[in-house]
C-alpha cells in the first residue's frame, strides 16, 4: 500500500519522537537516579561518621565482651537467615539477659535518641567476625522487629576478605530492595576508642522508599509530557504544517536545549495561547519549576551532609578540633615542604580530678588547660587527640617564635596551677613535648610526634 508524503511524514515524525523521547527518558531518568543514589550514599556515610564519633565507647566496649564471650563458646551458631526457626530461637535465646544489662541500655537509648535526630529508619551497632566473615548484632536501635544480640549476618561481597582487610575506612554504601522494606541504602564506620583501636562497627539503614516512589511519578510526567510532545506535533503535521505551528515547536526545543545554563528558559517563553502548544507550553513551565524544586532540595541535603561531615572533624567537649582532623593534617604535612613543628601537651593529674570530683569536674580541668593552650597558641590549629591529650601545629609564625611559645605555655601553667583561688579541679598543668621535623633524616609526622611525646614524658617526670 502506497502511503501519502503527509502520512510519511507523521510517521517518521512520530518514530523519531518516540525515539527521542525514549532515549531523554531514559537519560534523564539514570541521571536522577544516579544523584538520588549519590545523596543518600553521601548522607548515610555520613550518618554512620557521626554515630562512629558519638557513641560513647565505654559502654560499647562492655557490651561487645558480653555478647562475644557468649558467641565464642556457641557450638553451633545460627545465621539470620533461619530467623523465626526452632533453631534460631534457641539460638538466640543465649544471649537474652543482655538486653538486661546496664551497657545494653545506655548504647541502646544513645542510638535511638541519634536514630530520632538524624531522622534514618534503624542504626545498629555489629561486630564483624572477619575469620568467619559474618556480622555479629550487638544493639539493633530498629523500633520494628529489631535484631537481637548475637544475631548473625553474612557479608554480602563478590571478595569479602579484601572489603573486610579494608573496614577501617567504613563499609561503602549499599542497596537493597526487599518486597517487606522497598528500597534501603546502607553504610557501615568503624567505630574506634581512644588508643585508635577498632571497638565495633556502627551502622544505618536509610529507607528511599519516598524518593523512589517521586522519581517513578515524576518519571511518569515527564513520559507523559513527551507523549504529548508527540501528539501535538503529528496533528500539527497533519493540519497545519505552517509557520504558526513550527515556530512555537521551535521555540520550545530551543528553550529546552537551552535549560542547563539558562534555568528560566521555559518561562521565558510567555507562550499563552488556547490550544495543545499552549497546554504544552504550561506543562513545560510547571515541569520547570518542579524540578528547580527538586533539585534545591538535593541540593539543601547535600549541605546538610557538608554540616554534619564538618561536625565530625570537632571535639564535643572542648570544640576543638579533634583526632579524625588531625589524621587529614598528617597527610597534608607528609605532603609538604615547609618546616613545621609539633608540641604535645598532656594535662597533669585528670585522674586525681576524677576520682576526688567526678568526670564532671575531670571535664572542667580538660576545657581549663584547652583554654590556656588555645590562648598561648591562638595562631596555630590545637587538636585533642585523646582524654587528657592536646596537639598542637606549628608553622610558619608560630613555628619561628615556637622558643618562646613553649615558655609562655609552661608559664601559663605555672600560673594557673598556683592559683589558690581557683577550686582544686582548676589548678592544673600539663607536661608540654616538642619537637621539630627533620627532613635530612626522612622524618614524616609520625616520627616528629613520638620524638614530641618522649621530650612530653620527659618533662612530666619534673612534675613528679
Amino acid at each position: 500500500m502506497k502511503l501519502s508524503l503527509t502520512k510519511k511524514i507523521v510517521i517518521l515524525i512520530t518514530c523519531v519522537a518516540i525515539v527521542i523521547g525514549t532515549f531523554a527518558i531514559a537519560v534523564y531518568n539514570k541521571g536522577l537516579y544516579d544523584v538520588i543514589i549519590d545523596q543518600y550514599g553521601h548522607y548515610s556515610f555520613d550518618v554512620c561518621k557521626l554515630v562512629a564519633v558519638e557513641l560513647d565507647t565505654e559502654p560499647l566496649v562492655k557490651l561487645r565482651d558480653a555478647v562475644l564471650e557468649i558467641y565464642d563458646k556457641a557450638t553451633n551458631r545460627v545465621m539470620s537467615d533461619q530467623w523465626g526457626t526452632p533453631e534460631f530461637e534457641e539460638y538466640v535465646s543465649q544471649y537474652e539477659h543482655i538486653v538486661e544489662l546496664d551497657e545494653y541500655k545506655a548504647v541502646l537509648a544513645q542510638l535511638r535518641r541519634m536514630q530520632e535526630q538524624l531522622d534514618v529508619n534503624c542504626l545498629y551497632i555489629t561486630w564483624t567476625d572477619i575469620a568467619n566473615e559474618c556480622n555479629v548484632y550487638l544493639v539493633d536501635a530498629a523500633l520494628e522487629d529489631p535484631c537481637p544480640p548475637g544475631c548473625i549476618d553474612p557479608i554480602f561481597s563478590d571478595d569479602p576478605q579484601t572489603l573486610l582487610k579494608n573496614i577501617s575506612g567504613g563499609l561503602k554504601p549499599t542497596i537493597s530492595r526487599t518486597p517487606e522494606y522497598g528500597w534501603i541504602i546502607a553504610s557501615g564506620m568503624p567505630v574506634f576508642d581512644s588508643q585508635g583501636e577498632i571497638v565495633a562497627t556502627a551502622a544505618a539503614d536509610i529507607s528511599m522508599n519516598n524518593a523512589m516512589d517521586e522519581l517513578m511519578g515524576f518519571m511518569r510526567y515527564i513520559s507523559l509530557a513527551f507523549l504529548a510532545l508527540t501528539i501535538i506535533v503529528c496533528v500539527i503535521a497533519i493540519l497545519v504544517m505552517n509557520k504558526l505551528v513550527v515556530k512555537p515547536i521551535n521555540r520550545l526545543s530551543n528553550a529546552a536545549s537551552q535549560y542547563k545554563t539558562n534555568k528560566n528558559s521555559f518561562s521565558e517563553l510567555n507562550i499563552s495561547r488556547k490550544d495543545e502548544i499552549g497546554v504544552l507550553a504550561d506543562s513545560m513551565v510547571q515541569m520547570e519549576k518542579d524540578i528547580d524544586q527538586y533539585i534545591n532540595d538535593l541540593t539543601s541535603a547535600r549541605e546538610r551532609a557538608d554540616e554534619m561531615d564538618k561536625a565530625a572533624n570537632i571535639d564535643a567537649l572542648t570544640k576543638v578540633r579533634n583526632k579524625r582532623a588531625y589524621d587529614v593534617e598528617v597527610e597534608r604535612l607528609n605532603g609538604c615542604t615547609d618546616p613545621y613543628g609539633i608540641v604535645i601537651i598532656d594535662l597533669n593529674g585528670l585522674k586525681s580530678v576524677n576520682d576526688n570530683y567526678g568526670h564532671e569536674k575531670g571535664d572542667i580541668s580538660i576545657k581549663t588547660v584547652c583554654r590556656i593552650i588555645c590562648t598561648v597558641f591562638k595562631h596555630s590549629p590545637v587538636y585533642r587527640v585523646g582524654g587528657d591529650e592536646f596537639i598542637v601545629l606549628l608553622e610558619n609564625r608560630d613555628y619561628d617564635n615556637r622558643d618562646q611559645l613553649l615558655a609562655n605555655v609552661k608559664e601559663s601553667f605555672r600560673v594557673n596551677e598556683a592559683d589558690d583561688s581557683l577550686p582544686p579541679w582548676e589548678c592544673v598543668s600539663g607536661a608540654v613535648g616538642c619537637a621539630v621535623c627533620d627532613r635530612e633524616k626522612g622524618e614524616n609526622a609520625d616520627d616528629v610526634l613520638k620524638r614530641a611525646d618522649e621530650a612530653m614524658y620527659e618533662n612530666k617526670k619534673t612534675f613528679k
